[in-house]
């Protein structure tokens, strides 16, 4: 049950919520730090971002089309692989971009997919089943993590597998399979990958009010529901990242081996 309803803030309010950054200026200025053009046209485009995604958002919850709803949520997953796929070094031709790009989509919708659609359908489902309200916001937040997910993944791995590249050849020459001869590379890329998740559920209200929680406080929820609305986020967003991990390993893992379990000692593999 709401607390009571959140005040609303008008642009003279938010004009002299503005007025603090001039504390930033001032000290860029008389440090000569430089700063100054860098943070007046990043508060200029967080505004314009923030302010056309308030109108995206508020054009999108009144959507009952769970076709809009779904191109809409395919948007932000192509987006998030695509920013991934920046994060990733040494691909040196469109080539291996065109397969990483893939890798990380695929493996970003299906983790995403699953655990959106099991909160959505399944546990908060809410009527119709198909609302924006509930499902664009979870669906941001859950593709936003398994775009970390899908990036730490998958770098971790092609760095690893470059590292161990001579021991997994010799374990290859032993007998081994390709999963034996992977199997520490795999362990490593994929700890790596999800331990900001679990460091997450580590220090959750401990260290920061997430904000998705403090987000409805604000709005005036009662802070034991937005308690429950954040636990079921976290508690997705940690299911996310270890289904992407996988995902994005096992698929990375195929482009670097051939048919016949043979490792290809390649830092562009793929090509």
């Amino acid at each position: 049950m709401a607390i009571s309803g959140s005040n609303d803030i008008s642009l003279l309010q938010m004009g002299i919520g503005l007025l603090p950054v001039g504390i930033s200026l001032f000290l860029s200025w008389k440090y000569k730090l430089g700063l100054s053009k860098s943070l007046i046209i990043g508060v200029v485009r967080g505004t314009i971002q923030l302010v056309a995604v308030g109108y995206i958002l508020l054009w999108a919850f009144r959507q009952s089309d769970p076709w809009v709803l779904a191109a809409l949520i395919l948007f932000m997953v192509g987006a998030a692989s695509e920013s991934a796929l920046k994060r990733l070094g040494g691909l040196q031709n469109e080539k291996s971009r065109r397969k990483y790009r893939w890798i990380l989509f695929t493996a970003i919708f299906l983790g995403a997919g699953l655990t959106v659609s099991y909160l959505e359908f399944v546990v908060i489902r809410p009527t119709p089943l198909w609302e924006g309200r509930y499902l664009v916001p979870l669906a941001g937040m859950i593709v936003a993590n398994a775009m970390n997910s899908a990036a730490l993944g998958v770098e971790r791995f092609r760095s690893e597998l470059e590292l161990r590249s001579g021991e997994i050849e010799t374990l290859l020459a032993l007998g081994a399979t390709q999963q034996q001869a992977v199997l520490k590379t795999v362990q490593v890329s994929a700890s790596a990958a999800m331990l900001p998740a679990i460091n997450m559920l580590m220090v959750l209200g401990i260290v920061a009010l997430p904000g998705m929680m403090s987000g409805q406080i604000l709005a005036g929820e009662s802070p034991l529901t937005a308690v429950r609305y954040q636990l079921l986020i976290c508690f997705s967003i940690a299911a996310t990242a270890a289904i992407v991990t996988w995902v994005s390993i096992q698929m990375t893992q195929k482009l670097y081996f051939t048919k016949n379990d043979q490792f290809i000692r390649s830092q562009d593999s793929g090509d």
